[in-house]
Order: structure tokens, then sequence, then C-alpha cells
């Protein structure tokens, strides 16, 4: 297994430079493996106008063009040592294999995770981790399934470079959704994603397409910030901003995650954007609410490599 030092590599991405950094910093050497995984978010998408009156398509997930990353080293001891440079005072040493050890919350997702790996064959020996995520939790997109993706690929390509077999990610994804409950489509979206494409229910991938036949659509994650009076306020101005988003030009709205947030995810043509932002904004001071956050949002590829 060869060291990975990208953490000097000019041309290494700034996230997973400083994550290669964190990594030789916490543990005095250099990782052997680095993966990023991209958040994943649901998606409604309207129906094209030739088909009014039909329902718009629901269940569709896709890949986001932002990422989580984990980068790994082998150990001999069993232990999972593991760290994040999100909490760098919740460090901890788990064993994967017998009872398990109280993780701190961050850890416990990927926790659950090695330790299923470690139950089917893989990764036994025990792992290094360090971990690095680019959104806050405040943004609305789960950051659980690519953190655990991330660190599951990444152990798992470590066992394939000492000559193992690991499970390919179709079986990592079954083994996944038995051990670490979750959401399995946004899961299915960070292990099999496409660029520019969407994952259909039937398990299709269509390409994202404008209805009216036009350029690619935008997408603008809207994140609520909470009102300092009634906590029903922020949900009160989210759906008037969103009632404002479509009379703007928006095409759908959805609920990026499995439940309701505070963030919604609008589909809008691109010469929409700066008049949908402006309606929602507007409609937030309209309601006495802080301007929310936007962060705009790219159909990505599926996790992988990076060394």
């Amino acid at each position: 297994m060869n060291a990975v030092d990208l953490a000097h590599r000019a041309t290494a991405a700034p996230l997973l430079r400083l994550l290669a950094h964190g990594f030789a910093t916490a543990y005095h050497r250099l990782p052997e493996a680095v993966w990023r995984a991209p958040y994943a978010f649901r998606l409604t998408v309207p129906p094209a106008p030739r088909r009014t009156g039909t329902a718009p398509r629901t269940g569709w997930v896709a890949a986001a063009n932002w990422h989580v990353a984990a980068a790994v080293a082998p150990r001999d001891d069993g232990m999972l040592r593991c760290a994040s440079l999100q909490h760098p005072a919740e460090t901890a040493e788990l064993p994967l294999t017998g009872p398990a050890g109280r993780a701190p919350d961050w850890a416990a997702r990927p926790y659950a995770a090695l330790r299923a790996l470690a139950a089917a064959g893989t990764g036994r020996g025990g792992t290094d981790l360090q971990v690095d995520v680019t959104l806050p939790d405040a943004v609305g997109l789960s950051v659980a399934e690519p953190l655990e993706c991330a660190a599951a690929l990444a152990v798992a390509s470590l066992h394939a470079d000492g000559g193992g077999c690991p499970p390919n990610r179709a079986q990592l994804a079954r083994l996944l959704t038995t051990a670490v409950p979750g959401d399995d489509a946004l899961r299915r979206a960070v292990l099999f994603a496409r660029t520019g494409r969407l994952l259909a229910p039937d398990g299709s991938q269509p390409r994202l397409r404008a209805p009216d036949g036009g350029p690619e659509p935008s997408l603008l994650l809207v994140t609520a910030r909470r009102s300092a009076g009634d906590p029903a306020a922020t949900a009160t101005g989210l759906a008037t901003a969103v009632h404002d988003a479509l009379r703007a030009g928006a095409w759908s709205a959805s609920w990026p995650g499995r439940r309701p947030g505070r963030s919604v995810l609008l589909l809008m043509p691109p010469d929409r954007r700066a008049a949908v932002r402006a309606a929602v904004a507007d409609a937030c001071r309209r309601c006495e609410l802080p301007v929310p956050r936007f962060l705009r949002i790219a159909v990505a590829d599926a996790a992988r490599r990076e060394d």
C-alpha cells in the first residue's frame, strides 16, 4: 500500500488537502486512501407541458456537487480510531468486533457501517479514519449517507489494495441497508449517481431536462433562518416563499430529504434564477424573517477515490 500525500499536491482540491493535512496531524502518518462522496437529495420533477394533468414525478434522487471526504489508513489491533475536522474535541477509539463502543454523535453512522464491514470480513484489522464535510447541518442536506458511504468505500479500497475481495457497490448498498438504517434512496444516489442524471425509483437514470424542452434547469436550495419569535413563523415564511418562487417562474419545489424541514429545493429555468431569488428574499422580509441561505446545486457524479 502507498501513502497518499494530498496535503502537498498543488492540483488537489482544497477540501482534500485540508483533510490529508488533518489526518497527518492527528495520526502522525499519511492516509493510504482518500474518498469523497456527494451529498444527495430528493427532487420532484414536473411533467412536460404535453402531459398536463399528470402528477409530478416523485421519488427521484440525485447527487449534489458538494461533498464529504474520508481519509483512512489500516491498523492491526482491531480498533477504529476516528476524528473529524468539524469536531476536533470528539475523537474516539472504538472496537470493530465484539461489544460496540460509544461513538460520538458525528461518528455513530460511520462506526456502524465499518462494524458491518468488519463483520463481513472487510477491515477487521482496524482503521484510522479522518473525515471532513463541506456544508453545515443547517443547510438541510443529510450528511449521514455520504459520510457512511465515504468511510465504507475507503476501508473497502484498503482491503482491495491488500489483495482482498471487498463487497462491490451493490453489495455494499445492501450491507448498509441492513446494518445502518437510513434513507436508502439517498444512499443509492451517493453510490450510483451520474453527472447530469437523476435516479428514478425503477432504477433508470434519465437526464435532468427542462419540462419545456429548454436549457438544462437550475437548482437552488433555499434554507430558512429561524425566526426569533414563534417557530411556526419560520414554516409560514418558507411556505410563502415557495408560493412566490413558483409565481416567479420556478417549476417545482420539493423537500431535499425524506421529511419536511427548513430547506426546500427549487427547480427553475436558468434565466429565472435571479427573479426567483428576489421573490424568495422579498417573501421572507414580508414575513419578518431573515433573508434565507441560497445554495446553487448541480447534479453530480457518485462517490469516488481521490488519491
